[in-house]
């Protein structure tokens, strides 16, 4: 975005959220995110836990995916009107990424705004507390204004608190939502066969995952592909499958995919595709957190690492903090998913997961729900309070 973009379109939800501001709040739910189409993740698991446990609430789903060029932003910044209506007329707005209408003024005290963002624990730097500074305008406006925020752990609470600009009492370790799958056995079953009878050649096989995140900023995110598909499927006997999934915001023609079985689609929610794999090749990718509680062995390619520390920088020192085996190439990879190498220390993983999620118990939504949905809530939405 912009320095102009941004001051057209702050100047226009703040004159829009001052007009709003004259209209009642309802104890309703937001549910907000610039990432999808869709909700997934934290905010998907918090739906159906409102809707279990807070029957009669209204609660409301606002998936508004940012698109790059004008008529992306125009379209964008059309929708970001009813995003500001309900941030001003509602109890509770919950966001899993930054969000514009959020962000370009203070709400009224009577909302309450949490960040729950869209992966768990802290791995690698983000949000204000990257090494390298944001450009303007996303240095002066990004993540501000929220009251809470919520993440996995304890270990999580510092590395939030500079990420959002919150004080630290102001995060709160309830758990990820999102999580709450690995406690579900059939959930995960059910993921499992998902993602096998959509794609047929992942059954009777072992499945080889190369998951990694993306690189740069923005526009200027990329795949960097340190791996060589050919050749490590060419070292693989038949009865493995190697499976590439890429991130969500990356375009999927900008990817090399010689050499792969299969190329699972971008948009498939990453837990289910963890569900049907036997190892995982990643690099800096938080999925490392949810993969850990499966004890399924773990492959980083990390050729990079040098220069991922300067910028955008880690939380964790993968050279002593990390469990699985760490390479640098494709050679590393191959050694690596020898089947006399594909050992998993499960005292090393237990602990892993202790750290950076916590109890990993099941209701991290159920504990985020009975903090910020007073019961209450439900009374007033079934009429029984009505005087």
């Amino acid at each position: 975005m912009t320095r102009l973009e941004y001051t057209l379109a702050a100047a226009l939800l703040r004159v829009l959220g001052a007009l709003f501001d004259l209209l009642p709040v309802r104890s309703r739910v937001v549910l907000a995110s610039p990432r999808k189409a869709e909700l997934d993740g934290n905010l998907l698991y918090l739906e159906r836990a409102v809707r279990r446990l807070r029957p009669g609430v209204e609660c409301v789903s606002l998936p508004e995916p940012y698109r790059y060029g004008l008529a992306g932003k125009l379209a964008y910044a059309a929708r970001l009107v009813r995003g500001m209506y309900l941030l001003r007329t509602s109890r509770l707005f919950v966001v899993d990424n930054a969000y514009l209408p959020v962000h370009v003024a203070r709400h009224s005290a009577d909302t309450t705004v949490v960040q729950v963002w869209h992966a768990p624990g802290a791995l690698k730097r983000f949000g204000l507390d990257g090494r390298s500074p944001l450009a303007e305008p996303e240095r002066t406006f990004l993540h501000r204004h929220y009251d809470w925020v919520v993440t996995s752990s304890e270990t999580a609470r510092e590395p939030w608190s500079r990420a959002f600009r919150v004080p630290v009492e102001r995060v709160l370790a309830l758990g990820t939502p999102r999580t709450d799958f690995f406690a579900d056995g059939e959930a995960m079953n059910d993921a499992r066969e998902r993602v096998v009878r959509r794609y047929p050649a992942l059954a009777g096989r072992r499945v080889i995952l190369y998951a990694p995140t993306f690189r740069g900023r923005g526009r200027a995110k990329d795949h960097r592909g340190d791996l060589d598909g050919r050749r490590l499927r060419a070292a693989l006997p038949a009865s493995d499958i190697l499976v590439l999934k890429t991130h969500p915001n990356l375009d999927p023609a900008r990817v090399a995919v010689d050499g792969f079985d299969v190329v699972i689609d971008p948009a498939m929610d990453i837990n289910d595709v963890l569900a049907a794999t036997d190892v995982l090749v990643t690099d800096y990718s938080s999925s490392v957190f949810e993969y850990a509680t499966l004890r399924r062995p773990l492959v980083l390619l990390v050729g990079d690492l040098a220069d991922y520390e300067a910028d955008p920088g880690l939380y964790l020192d993968y050279r002593v903090d990390m469990i699985g085996a760490r390479v640098v190439d494709t050679d590393g990879v191959i050694a690596a998913l020898a089947p006399s190498a594909t050992t998993v220390d499960e005292g090393a993983y237990a602990g892993f997961v202790e750290r950076h999620l916590g109890s990993l118990d099941g209701r991290a939504s159920e504990r985020f729900v009975e903090r910020f949905v007073p019961r209450s809530w439900s009374v007033e939405a079934s009429g029984l309070g009505a005087s």
